[in-house]
């Protein structure tokens, strides 16, 4: 593929390059889908040098990032042609020095942009990630500019915009394109080090929902009370290959007995309960969350509750985040719909982080969990298998065909933000124009 070097005018001209023809973007998977098609992004280091201004001057926009040659740019690879170079010795291989990050670039279905959701949130938890991995992290610019590019060079396999209902005129959602940044330690060694080389990786792929199938029927949930995702003092709350290693043969496993994902549990408090509670261990335990994403309960209190961060177990999302801040910035647009779900017309819509225990689902008139990839998604009911300690089972009022009304109506929320469709004051920069020039790109907004 031979590429330009960025064109600014790319909207007010050229336009957004189109989807690809051929490809029922709507019937893709969960997965990597279409890789001969696609181009990624590769730099190297090593962590004496870090990542400087030859990597990408943002004053200039220059650097190795994005040098051309002979009309290609240097730092991008095809996927199917120029496989990373990686040895049996790779550092990352050996003790899983990787750090990642996903976002969601889609076309707005009013406008035809493409945009990306909050990658300024990916890079501060990004960051935090690398100190953790012990590794260099890049810069805002640099990362953000090879965001941009990865996006800018792979636009032919973003999804077309979303439809619009009829009678909302809200996004129906739809497939995304996904975009991947990682760091990795890539050098050689044996000893438990520091990689010599990191690598800095950008790469996308078209993709339909986490839970294909379940965008409006509700999840059904193991509770996990045997195996732990993550504990005080790990590092539940960086987003590192390890943590969803753990979670692979659990899920199997959940699968077997016919759940879609496990909800995993602050085991400490499972395992040493309060003596003075009358309540059971497994119901004094704390929630964490599913393998993959964070949960919600909205209780018949009219409290929205997602668990809080301080234990420092629970991956910080961004669409968690997102969820939280709507809910609090239009809680009394929530309120006729909150007012549905529990059956009181006078309830008080009130948002919360904190800890939340297995003995608040019973309170709970609808639970939802949301993702990058699963945007917002009902779970019908939680419960353990016949072979796990203790029982406990929960089916919640709403959730079972279709979203309660509190959960549908901020997955319409977020549909509207992500098209650029809703905005205010505190949320006009979450969304990034891929075509508008690096600096409009790094501030945000449309």
């Amino acid at each position: 593929m031979v590429v330009s070097k960025f064109k600014a005018a790319v909207n007010s001209d050229e336009g957004v390059p189109p989807p690809q023809e051929g490809v029922e973007f709507a019937k893709l998977p969960w997965n990597l889908n279409l890789p001969d098609q696609h181009y990624y992004v590769h730099l190297t280091t090593d962590p004496e040098s870090g990542w400087t201004l030859e990597h990408y001057d943002p004053k200039t926009d220059g650097g190795i990032l994005t040098d051309v040659t002979d009309g290609e740019y240097k730092s991008l690879k095809h996927y199917g042609q120029s496989p990373l170079p990686l040895f049996p010795s790779t550092t990352s291989l050996n003790y899983g020095t990787t750090i990642w990050e996903g976002l969601a670039c889609r076309r707005s279905p009013t406008t035809g942009k493409a945009l990306l959701f909050r990658p300024q949130m990916n890079y501060a938890r990004f960051a935090r990630g690398a100190h953790a991995m012990c590794l260099p992290p890049p810069s805002y610019e640099l990362f953000m500019r090879g965001l941009q590019m990865v996006l800018q060079n792979n636009m032919h396999m973003c999804p077309p915009a979303p439809e619009l209902d009829p009678d909302t005129g809200v996004p129906l959602g739809g497939a995304k394109l996904y975009v991947r940044p990682m760091l990795l330690g890539s050098g050689q060694q044996l000893g438990l080090h520091a990689s010599p080389q990191i690598s800095l990786v950008f790469f996308v792929s078209p993709t339909g929902s986490y839970f294909q199938g379940k965008a409006m029927g509700g999840l059904k949930l193991h509770l996990e009370t045997r195996k732990s995702r993550a504990a005080r003092g790990g590092t539940g709350n960086i987003k590192c290959s390890g943590n969803y290693a753990v979670t692979m043969r659990p899920l199997m496993d959940a699968k077997e007995h016919g759940f879609h994902d496990n909800l995993y549990l602050e085991l400490d408090t499972y395992h040493n309960p309060k003596p003075s509670s009358t309540l059971s261990p497994l119901r004094q335990a704390i929630l964490q969350e599913l393998s993959a994403a964070n949960i919600f309960l909205v209780l018949e209190s009219g409290e929205i509750v997602t668990p809080c961060l301080s234990r420092g177990t629970i991956l910080p999302g961004v669409t968690r985040d997102s969820v939280l801040e709507m809910a609090k910035m239009f809680k009394d647009e929530l309120q006729p719909v909150m007012a549905k779900s529990v059956g009181k017309e006078d309830i008080e819509v009130t948002v919360s982080e904190r800890d939340v225990s297995v003995e608040d689902l019973n309170s709970a008139v609808e639970v939802f969990v949301t993702g990058t990839a699963a945007e917002v998604v009902p779970v019908q009911s939680i419960g353990t298998s016949a072979d796990d300690e203790e029982s406990f089972s929960v089916k919640f009022p709403h959730g079972e065909s279709e979203p309660g009304p509190v959960t549908f109506k901020l997955l319409e929320m977020l549909r509207e933000v992500v098209a650029g469709q809703r905005t205010n004051d505190k949320i006009q920069d979450w969304l990034c124009d891929v075509h508008s020039t690096p600096e409009d790109f790094r501030k945000g907004g449309i």
